[in-house]
């Protein structure tokens, strides 16, 4: 067991199989910024590492600094830690190895061994070492390089038990990025869509609120107009009433036809007009 530095305030435990002699290549899975700092805390009770290569280096041209100190600390018999996928992985996998990882194991002739650390900080798993002697008597070709890479980054997808992905980690995080700033970009469109939906049917409910008032408008005004014809009509029937006329009911003095009806005293005045008309007449 080794313990972190104090700042940390934790410690590592060296688990997985046995750390081979001499110099080795330990290739560590890349999930968090300060892996460094735990594996070097996990490493630093048995063998010193050299962590010069922490960061891809296919930039860097062979013969600079980095390479050549880690060339000479493996000749020097040292451990030297890498981060084959350059970068913190995305997710649960495992992706695409850089070649300088196989380049340093076959120029030294040092074995890689797949390391994993817990998710919990607390232990630095190792594999069971690779050795790629049987590529030192060929030339180190581009092909050679990439076989051997992809073989430790299998390697290391079998002890994470996490799948492979064909695709630098820098890419995949990339793709990551992308496709959360879509996520966001269709959840602010789906929002926007939403408020539309909803300011239309808004402006609906007011269109047919304010039809449903129009309607109710126009009913109240024939409502009053019938009232008014009503009490207009009602008014002309107490006025006939008051005259002693009762609508649609003949007078007493009137018979059907206009005539007036005669009495015996009627017809015995116009008798006696009758022969008065006829003296005079004779008179003259």
């Amino acid at each position: 067991m080794s313990r972190l530095p104090r700042w940390t305030g934790g410690q590592v435990d060296l688990t997985g199989e046995p750390l081979p002699d001499g110099p080795v290549v330990v290739a560590v899975h890349h999930t968090r910024y300060d892996d460094a700092v735990v594996v070097r805390a996990a490493l630093h009770a048995v063998r010193s590492p050299w962590l010069g290569l922490v960061t891809p280096t296919r930039a860097v041209p062979w013969g600079t600094s980095a390479r050549s100190r880690a060339l000479a600390a493996l000749r020097a018999g040292r451990v030297i830690v890498v981060f084959p996928e350059g970068s913190t992985a995305p997710g649960r996998a495992i992706y695409k190895g850089d070649v300088e990882v196989a380049h340093l194991a076959l120029e030294a002739g040092a074995p890689v061994v797949p390391a994993l650390l817990a998710e919990d900080r607390s232990a630095l798993q190792l594999g069971a070492p690779l050795d790629f002697s049987r590529h030192a008597s060929i030339p180190h070709s581009r092909a050679v390089l990439r076989a051997v890479t992809d073989e430790v980054m299998e390697a290391l997808s079998g002890l994470a038990d996490l799948p492979y992905h064909d695709l630098p980690a820098a890419a995949a995080r990339q793709e990551e990025v992308q496709a959360r700033r879509e996520r966001v970009r269709a959840d602010r469109a789906g929002r926007a869509a939403a408020r539309q939906k909803a300011a239309l049917q808004r402006q609906e409910a007011k269109a047919e609120a304010a039809e449903e008032a129009a309607d109710l408008a126009q009913a109240a005004i024939s409502a009053r107009e019938a009232a008014r014809s009503q009490a207009r009509e009602a008014a002309l029937a107490d006025r006939l009433r008051a005259a002693g006329i009762r609508p649609g009911v003949p007078d007493d003095g009137e018979t059907d036809g206009g005539a007036t009806p005669r009495t015996p005293d009627s017809a015995a005045t116009d008798d006696r007009e009758t022969d008065e008309g006829d003296t005079d007449g004779d008179q003259h």
